[in-house]
């Protein structure tokens, strides 16, 4: 059995393992199956969307950020934000992004899509900078990164609490940026839906190595079964920050299959 089939037969929906699973390479990261939590029946019943207790995979019901949650969030720190690798967070580091993307994409300085990208990123460390820089000097460490998350989760927490219907109601407003300046980044021909090319591409830029986002695009699309729009990359994206559960689709967004270090 692959590691694809490993999570989708210890999922609450679970099918018949699926013959094109083959198409993960042999060499892939070992199998996760020992690490896939049983999930309950009952505590999701409050957020349900597109046919999945939402509640449950978004781990909203313990207070605290798990370690697997933490790796997950310091993950995502060292390698899509601190850009220059100082172990800290700064407006240079959303600059470097910025010219990353414009750069990849071939937005020259003064274009609307050049203007907008500058914007956007000028947006998202504002709003970064006020929620996490607790000590005002500028600079965000990774302790103030995840003491930021802890209380995110905390109101999510909360949320599901006061039954709020729709669990994405509590994202933050520069999170909501941030994931669509990701979806745009891996979109690179513009269309709407991200493919394995793409996916590949980008990831490449980050260090993640091509075997490793292969087999993570497999597993995010079920086998190439489901189209990554914007839609479902919210919803990926959504899990990746908020999951709790190692079987969680969304945590393989970023081309890592494994949170062990």
């Amino acid at each position: 059995m692959c590691l694809f089939d490993c999570f989708r037969s210890k999922s609450s929906d679970a099918k018949p393992a699926n013959p094109k699973s083959s198409l993960i390479e042999k060499d892939s990261s070992p199998s996760l199956c020992g690490r896939v939590k049983t999930c309950c029946t009952t505590c999701g019943d409050n957020f349900c969307r597109r046919g999945r207790r939402m509640g449950i995979i978004l781990g909203l019901f313990n207070p605290e950020l798990s370690n697997f949650q933490k790796k997950k969030l310091t993950h995502e720190f060292r390698t899509f934000f601190d850009l220059n690798k100082d172990g800290t967070l700064e407006w240079k580091d959303f600059d470097l992004a910025r010219q990353k993307i414009c750069e990849m994409s071939g937005w020259e300085t003064g274009t609307e899509k050049f203007i907008k990208t500058h914007e956007t990123f000028v947006a998202i460390w504002r709003k970064v900078q006020d929620t996490c820089d607790i000590d005002q000097d500028g600079k965000v460490t990774e302790e103030e990164w995840l003491k930021m998350w802890q209380e995110y989760h905390k109101q999510c927490l909360k949320a599901s609490k006061e039954r709020v219907p729709d669990p994405e109601a509590v994202v933050p407003e520069w999170l909501e940026k941030y994931i669509e300046y990701k979806f745009n980044l891996y979109d690179r021909t513009g269309d709407g839906r991200i493919d394995v090319d793409e996916f590949e591409y980008v990831l490449s830029d980050f260090g993640v190595p091509s075997r490793e986002a292969k087999n993570a695009f497999l597993m995010i699309t079920e086998n190439n079964e489901k189209v990554v729009d914007m839609d479902y990359f919210k919803e990926l994206c959504t899990q990746y920050f908020r999951s709790d559960d190692p079987s969680a689709l969304g945590n393989f967004i970023t081309g890592k299959i494994q949170f062990t270090e």
